[in-house]
């Protein structure tokens, strides 16, 4: 599995791969943030050999937001894509020129994005952040318009009462916070985890249940890569399923495949404490894996209806759509769910508790 910056694959056309054998099926696989820990099911499933047995040869591409992200899916060099689901329902406006994409895979079934702020802070409350600055990772990112949603509904107009300030992920983001550039982060879960591990003490805003409760990101394709070859993307959400099965039981395996594959992100020191703490960043995500209706058992990529339309729902009370009145089969398909469910659970388990 590779990994690039997405300039160069715009840039060179995607013609940078290394040659593949003709039995190997080609996806290019974009992310909306920097490879990191939360990934490792992908690689833990390529290391138990998931991605030979689907002949799967996966280019995996980082975007800065969703916002950059999704032309690259509608123009097809991007065969599946990994976003938030707004920027999709904001193109399902009437008048508005759609998208021509479908989500295939429920991934992240609960709500990754969060608001830190450190200990110390006066700011109690989303409220408290009238006339403050909040860091995002980019005004990109696909969790921007319900961030704007959100406070809008506190009467907390962004751009006007609230600034929204641009910091990147990881270190600059932290040091903007620790500085006192920003008085608070709408960052992800597993970054906030990665805050606190590295000694700043942080609390979390309480959010309103109803975003709680809002999936976050999934799997994204052309409708036509849908209708033309939907036994590849089948495939591919086969894969992944397994890899989020074999991780859950062996997530200390599942870290050292996420080195194997990315030995620059292993972190230098003590090898036991450093997969305990990287164990600790994939705790921070994977229950939101995991949240299935309860008494149901795992569906996997299967997306609920009402989902969508609580999703529409919330934009809309918070003013970043206009109407509710969005064709909602047309954001989603659950068409692809019984093959990439077509698997032996135990087998998987097995293996994934074998590994080292």
């Amino acid at each position: 599995m590779k990994t690039r910056a997405a300039l160069l694959v715009v840039m060179a056309g995607l013609t940078l791969a290394p040659e593949r054998t003709e039995a190997q099926q080609r996806i290019v696989f974009g992310l909306v943030s920097n490879i990191a820990v939360a990934h490792a099911p992908l690689y833990f499933a390529k290391e138990l050999g998931y991605w030979a047995e689907e002949k799967l040869d996966i280019d995996v591409v980082v975007f800065n937001g969703s916002g950059v992200l999704l032309p690259q899916v509608v123009s097809k060099r991007v065969q599946v894509g990994f976003p938030n689901p707004d920027p999709l329902i904001i193109s399902r406006q009437p008048g508005r020129d759609p998208l021509p994409l479908k989500f295939f895979f429920n991934v992240i079934r609960e709500n990754v994005w969060e608001f830190a702020v450190l200990a110390s802070s006066p700011v109690r409350t989303l409220q408290d952040m009238r006339g403050r600055k909040l860091g995002v990772g980019a005004i990109t990112f696909g969790n921007i318009p319900l961030t704007r949603a959100m406070f809008r509904e506190l009467g907390i107009e962004v751009g006007k009462d609230l600034e929204l300030v641009p910091t990147g992920l990881g270190a600059p983001a932290f040091l903007a916070l620790r500085e006192g550039r920003v008085d608070a982060l709408n960052l992800f879960d597993t970054l906030h985890a990665t805050l606190q591990q590295q000694g700043t003490a942080i609390r979390r805003l309480k959010m309103p249940q109803k975003y709680l409760d809002l999936f976050s990101n999934g799997l994204i394709a052309h409708d036509e890569v849908l209708r033309d070859n939907p036994r590849l993307l089948a495939a591919f959400g086969r894969v992944l399923a397994k890899g989020i099965v074999a991780c859950n039981v062996n997530r200390p395996a599942c870290v050292r495949a996420f080195w194997k594959a990315h030995p620059n992100l292993k972190p230098a020191g003590d090898e036991a404490q450093a997969v305990a703490n990287q164990v600790q960043l994939l705790n921070a995500r994977f229950d939101k894996y995991l949240a299935f209706p309860r008494g149901d058992g795992p569906r996997w990529g299967e997306f609920p209806r009402e989902g969508w339309q609580n999703m529409v729902q919330a934009m809309h009370d918070g003013g970043q759509i206009q109407t509710t009145a969005i064709d909602i089969a047309s954001l989603y398909t659950n068409a692809l769910v019984p093959a990439m469910n077509n698997f032996d659970p135990a087998e998987v388990i097995k293996a994934a508790r074998a590994a080292n």
